[in-house]
């Protein structure tokens, strides 16, 4: 007879649902509570692959989750801010933090979360901040996840005599892959190992199942969890893939490697050494399932962060190809300014790698709006934009506080000179992102630019693309390189094309309404006209930016002509 009453299957199913909720919040409110600090850790964690495996670590500990620490390493290499490389400490690190949640439920402390959610809510009532705030919300978090599983505890107990459930726990000692897939499977549906590890080490504490059993549905949890990076990483760029792929790699060979241990039993009895050694022999079946989790995850990572070089080629295998990398370390150090000379030279390297970011956004834009390239490439220019926009914000902070020390008076017209040149290239971030926005368009509707268009918008790209290639060449050197007659040649040449940007695209323009006018809606509608003001304007603009930069590099400071736009 079916042992499982109405209030059972309630409590197992409730129980699971609060647990995840739990879970889930539990990560967002502490994400907020961090806030911008997380950039920080993670900045710090790239390092090296140890900082990076400590830091995940710590971060997976606090946050409960490995998935969570995954798809933010996920996110900020989408984004441009960390490289791929630099990431895989990170997930290493993450899958140890995340063995804690498992050694929490160990301390059978499940019905302390009745007494942490009033305790979240006083909190919440007294805090007139966002941030204490948070925290309070967090407690509740906490709580819910404890309530959760005391929930399913309590919704479990009477399989403890159900024979049919025993021999199916039993059969997972038998036969590891059936215990395996099946926790693969329990897990990649609710996303959540920390859920499958926490439900299992509770399924011990009630007699439920013994450490045989456990292990291979310990170690499907951490299969199962990569589903929730691979999610993630649909429509990324392909270092975010690779990522992803590494999270799925890290755990399923690990779980293949250790499968030959568990099918003789050696890995069951190395559990319980490791276990009677830290503890003096005074432990608990939960503890063993725990620490199997624990022993495996350590032992993986630590293994292949020795083994970093060896694990990036094989994901660069897998996933082959070459990704435009502009994430590098800043020039920038705040120890330079004392030295406003050599501030000064880094300032300008860092100018050059903002620059060259910016240019290729505006070449692939224009290929894809030209048809030399297909649409689907284009969308790499919203992950390079966050990286110009944080290069940007960390040269006006760095150049702000270079203006208030002691600067002689060239210095500090160069300050305000690179504060200009700053502000011109995130423009050409942004007018990039609006020329994706017109690619998006003429790909979703289909638009076709008529044929003299094309030519023409083609020769006004080269003469705005001279200006751009001239911009980012002069930045890329020193100014000792060139000459004042070699700058008032560049200066020449570039104004030359600057007025004939203006009077070409007014001749385009001109030329599309008259293609528009005598062309019969069948060749041409109104939809393909505006599209091609809206390039030009964006174009023209580009160009006003670039001749900027020109003008600050190339007009001599002591004419006093370092203008605003």
């Amino acid at each position: 007879m079916w042992p499982l009453n109405s209030s059972n299957i309630a409590f197992i199913i409730g129980g699971l649902g609060i647990f995840l909720f739990g879970l889930y919040t539990f990560s967002e409110y502490l994400k907020d509570v961090a806030g911008n600090q997380l950039k920080s850790v993670l900045n710090f964690a790239t390092k090296s692959p140890w900082i990076g495996l400590l830091s995940g670590a710590l971060l997976a500990a606090v946050v409960q989750s490995s998935s969570v620490v995954t798809v933010v390493a996920l996110a900020f290499v989408n984004s441009g801010l960390l490289t791929f490389e630099q990431s895989l400490g990170l997930i290493f690190g993450a899958n140890i933090g995340t063995t804690i949640t498992a050694q929490i439920i160990a301390f059978n402390i499940t019905e302390w979360g009745f007494y942490l959610i009033p305790i979240g809510l006083i909190v919440i009532f007294i805090a007139k901040r966002r941030k204490p705030k948070a925290i309070g919300y967090s407690v509740i978090s906490f709580g819910f996840l404890l309530m959760g599983l005391y929930l399913m505890k309590s919704g479990l107990k009477p399989l403890r005599s159900f024979d049919p459930f025993i021999q199916t726990m039993a059969s997972f000692g038998e036969s590891p892959l059936r215990g395996i897939a099946a926790s693969s499977i329990f897990t990649g549906i609710v996303q959540s190992s920390s859920a499958t590890t926490s439900l299992v080490v509770t399924m011990a504490q009630d007699g439920l199942i013994h450490l045989k059993s456990a292990i291979p549905l310990i170690l499907g949890a951490n299969i199962g969890t990569t589903v929730t990076a691979a999610l993630a990483a649909i429509g990324a760029n392909r270092n975010a893939k690779r990522v992803a792929l590494s999270h799925f790699i890290f755990n399923l060979t690990g779980v293949i490697v250790i499968y030959f241990f568990i099918a003789n039993g050696m890995y069951e009895e190395l559990v319980v050494k490791a276990t009677d050694l830290f503890t003096g022999g005074n432990y608990s079946i939960e503890r063993l399932v725990a620490n199997s989790h624990t022993v495996f995850n350590v032992a993986w990572s630590l293994f292949w962060c020795w083994q970093v070089k060896v694990f990036t080629k094989l994901i660069k295998v897998l996933i082959p190809g070459e990704t435009k990398d502009f994430v590098s370390k800043s020039h920038l150090d705040n120890r330079l300014i004392a030295t406003p000379s050599i501030a000064l030279d880094a300032c300008r390297k860092e100018l050059s790698r903002m620059a060259s970011i910016g240019i290729t956004m505006i070449e692939s834009q224009v290929e894809t709006i030209l048809k030399k390239k297909p649409f689907k490439e284009a969308k790499e220019v919203w992950e390079l934009e966050k990286v110009v926009n944080e290069i940007n914000r960390g040269m006006i902070i760095y150049l702000k506080n270079m203006y208030t020390i002691n600067l002689t008076e060239l210095e500090s017209k160069m300050v305000m000179n690179y504060m200009h040149v700053s502000s011109d290239l995130e423009r050409w971030g942004d007018h990039a992102t609006n020329l994706f926005e017109v690619a998006e368009h003429m790909f979703e509707n289909q638009t076709h630019l008529a044929e003299g268009n094309v030519e023409n918008l083609e020769i006004l790209f080269q003469l705005v693309h001279k200006n751009l290639k001239v911009a980012t060449e002069i930045l890329s050197k020193s100014q000792e390189s060139f000459s004042q007659s070699d700058l008032d040649e560049i200066y020449r040449k570039s104004r030359i094309r600057e007025k004939e940007v203006d009077r070409l695209s007014e001749e385009i323009k001109e030329n599309n309404v008259r293609i528009y006018i005598k062309s019969n809606s069948n060749e041409i509608n109104i939809d393909n006209a505006v599209v091609v003001n809206d390039i030009i304007i964006n174009l023209e603009r580009v160009a006003d930016h670039s001749y900027n930069i020109i003008k600050y590099f190339t007009v001599p400071p002591e004419k006093d002509k370092f203008l605003a736009h």
